[in-house]
């Protein structure tokens, strides 16, 4: 596998982007949580790679991840995957949140796949996406995993406790979150949170989410 992941840090809130591409074939990829009110720093490593954003996976809906959408779509006619939940909160500038950030808020077009429909699993150029429903910071939440990466959004962060208390959070729902990914150890996996760095399963007390 020559899966290569890159990490960029969305401003001016500091929530991370990905872009993953194959090496063997650099010309498409996907961008997950592109959530910078300008794409400067994520354009830069695009067009230095002449990369294409295929598809924009989205964790969930908040606007800090979702921000460039408007702007990848429009450019490059990028398609959003994400669950039917997220799909229709991402269309609403008070569900994403951005309403509250400046008053005057942004929606994002509707979600081109969902994966409800597709069984929460994704074949992208030889690489199989899995997802699962990761409730708890948000009811529209996801993770998925490619090869040993575990991309969590916010249902993750390291050293940090995830937030419940925002509008359909659930601390119930997120324990359940945690005990899935919990199953995960020993797999050797890589988490890819919504904010900070990096880091591996396998060691990490996943309790500091709770």
């Amino acid at each position: 596998m020559l899966l290569s992941i890159f990490k960029i840090e969305n401003v001016p809130i500091d929530s991370n982007c990905y872009v993953l591409y194959d090496k063997r074939d650099i010309d498409k990829c996907i961008v997950v949580d592109p959530g910078s009110e300008n794409c400067r720093e994520l354009e830069l490593y695009l067009n230095k790679l002449s990369l294409t954003p295929e598809y924009i996976i989205l964790t969930h809906e908040h606007f800090d991840h979702i921000w460039g959408c408007n702007y990848l779509i429009k450019k490059y006619k990028s398609k959003i995957i994400t669950s039917q939940k997220c799909s229709l909160a991402i269309h609403d500038a008070k569900r994403n949140l951005s309403l509250f950030y400046d008053q005057k808020g942004f929606e994002v077009s509707l979600a081109d796949i969902v994966l409800e429909g597709i069984e929460y699993n994704f074949i992208w150029r030889g690489y199989k996406l899995q997802f699962f429903p990761a409730q708890g910071h948000t009811a529209a939440g996801i993770c998925f995993s490619v090869g040993k990466y575990l991309f969590t959004g916010d249902s993750l962060i390291k050293d940090t406790r995830t937030v419940t208390k925002l509008y359909s959070g659930s601390k119930q729902e997120l324990i359940s979150t945690i005990n899935r990914i919990k199953m995960m150890k020993g797999e050797g996996i890589v988490i890819c949170p919504g904010h900070g760095d990096m880091f591996d399963l396998d060691t990490y007390n996943l309790e500091k989410a709770l």
